[in-house]
């Protein structure tokens, strides 16, 4: 009895240290300058589509960025813009995005690997991989994307943007449209490709 309660209450000493050592940056969707682009290099045309409509919530160990880091990065897709009225309401439409009844884009961390260095310094740029679970049109998959971290201390100029402690994030991958159940209309077929480029920036904040 008394060694069970031993391994309970060291189990909750190691589970306090690792939530202790997790700094939480958060960003909301009212700042537009963050933002998702996702791109089609068709035969026929290219197509750019951006969302400013993203909001994200990252735990991460600034001394080992391999450190049990979670959280997520959500896309409003009803925002998507790609220049053309027309095309966006096509997009939404329940023949493709289907953004009615799947509204978000949605990446849940679970992981990061292969870092440049795994401690985030002020103003030091960190490339790493970041594994985890995108969400689309009711499909999750499994996915890695390249990252870009910079940390920066709070300061006058950091204070110009946001509050807080600040971390820049840029992520890049690729999706393929039929693996999240997306088909091509006939009708577009040569101006929108299988598979898509997509990224993200944001920056956010520490600051509670």
């Amino acid at each position: 009895m008394n060694l069970n309660f031993q391994n309970i209450f060291i189990v909750f000493i190691i589970l306090t240290a690792v939530s202790f050592a997790q700094t939480k940056f958060s960003c909301g969707p009212d700042d537009e300058r963050n933002q998702a682009v996702f791109e089609s290099n068709a035969p026929l045309e290219d197509i750019v589509g951006v969302s400013n409509k993203l909001s994200a919530d990252v735990s991460i160990d600034l001394s080992d960025i391999s450190n049990n880091p979670n959280g997520y990065v959500k896309v409003e897709l009803a925002e998507l813009k790609t220049g053309i009225d027309l095309r966006d309401r096509h997009l939404r439409s329940a023949n493709w995005l289907d953004t009615d009844n799947y509204p978000f884009a949605e990446f849940v961390l679970t992981g990061i690997s292969q870092a440049s260095s795994k401690v985030l310094e002020d103003g030091t740029e960190v490339t790493a991989s970041a594994s985890g679970n995108l969400s689309i049109h009711g499909v999750t998959k499994k996915i890695t994307a390249q990252i870009k971290l910079t940390f920066f201390k709070e300061s006058d100029k950091t204070k110009s943007r946001i509050a807080g402690n600040l971390l820049r994030v840029s992520a890049d991958f690729n999706i393929k449209l039929s693996d999240y159940n997306i088909s091509i209309p006939s009708m577009v077929a040569g101006k929108v490709d299988e598979n898509i480029k997509v990224s993200a920036n944001f920056v956010a904040s520490d600051f509670k």
